[in-house]
């Protein structure tokens, strides 16, 4: 049943994200019809650069518009589709609460990188150089190699580590976000403000906690670990990686467990 859900989800939000990344990319290729092979400024001979300019700024404004507009999606399909007019008919169906957030949530950190891998690309459409580029891909094997020497094998891992930790991390932003609606949505009256309210609070909440666990390290444990550290970089590159995973997967697994009570135990359809 996931698998029809995400299949509902995907339909729904491809109609508004995939014009914006094509238009995302057009701009990008007329962006680059005026800059040229250059980097250093744009055509302004062509009636006076205007059109330069211009399209330089759609392409920003286009750039904008693809994230505002995933942001808003992200909250938009799981306010609209688990908490407004479309929350009857999604408790109707036979499907968990669960698979009803996991759907939301999986579409949610696709398009989220959907929409960094396009930005990107519409910044390498329009910035490429063949020198440039060239040079810069030439470097990539050099700062790999010099990678391999420091870590070894263990490179491979450190990477997995990191890629684990910075997908966990735009898991717990989007979960965030749901747990921040659906505290909102608890209350009666000013439910968006509510929300707003409760996101500020939960960051408050995260921060207070890192912050007094951090306090209560003893200055003789972290004076040791610091010369440990110093002696050997890689244990300190992984547990850079493995704790902010742990981390990342703890709040993550909180925030998920306190919007699937909410949306199954005190669930307010408007």
């Amino acid at each position: 049943m996931l698998g029809k859900l995400l299949k509902y989800e995907f339909k729904a939000t491809s109609r508004i994200l995939l014009p914006l990344y094509g238009a995302l990319l057009i701009f990008a290729f007329i962006v680059k019809i005026f800059i040229g092979t250059k980097l250093d400024g744009v055509n302004m001979d062509f009636l006076g650069g205007i059109p330069a300019v211009v399209s330089i700024f759609t392409y920003g404004a286009t750039m904008a518009a693809v994230f505002i507009v995933t942001i808003f999606i992200i909250i938009q399909r799981f306010y609209k589709n688990l908490l407004g007019d479309e929350g009857y008919l999604m408790n109707t169906l036979p499907v968990s609460t669960t698979s009803n957030i996991s759907s939301k949530l999986i579409s949610a950190i696709i398009w989220s990188l959907v929409s960094i891998f396009v930005a990107i690309l519409s910044i390498i459409i329009m910035m490429y150089n063949r020198e440039a580029f060239g040079n810069f891909f030439s470097i990539i094997p050099e700062a790999f190699s010099k990678a391999y020497s420091e870590f070894g094998r263990l490179l491979i891992l450190v990477g997995i580590e990191f890629l684990v930790a910075g997908l966990l991390q735009l898991a717990l932003n989007i979960t965030l976000i749901y747990t921040s609606i659906s505290i909102g949505h608890l209350l009666p009256k000013m439910k968006i403000l509510g929300s707003f309210g409760a996101f500020i609070v939960l960051n408050i909440i995260m921060n207070t906690i890192f912050s007094s666990i951090m306090l209560l390290i003893p200055n003789s444990f972290s004076e040791y670990m610091s010369l440990v550290f110093q002696s050997n970089m890689t244990a300190l590159v992984h547990l850079i990686g493995l704790g902010a995973a742990f981390i990342n997967a703890l709040w993550f697994t909180i925030f998920f467990l306190i919007t699937r009570y909410i949306l199954k135990n005190k669930l307010n359809l408007e």
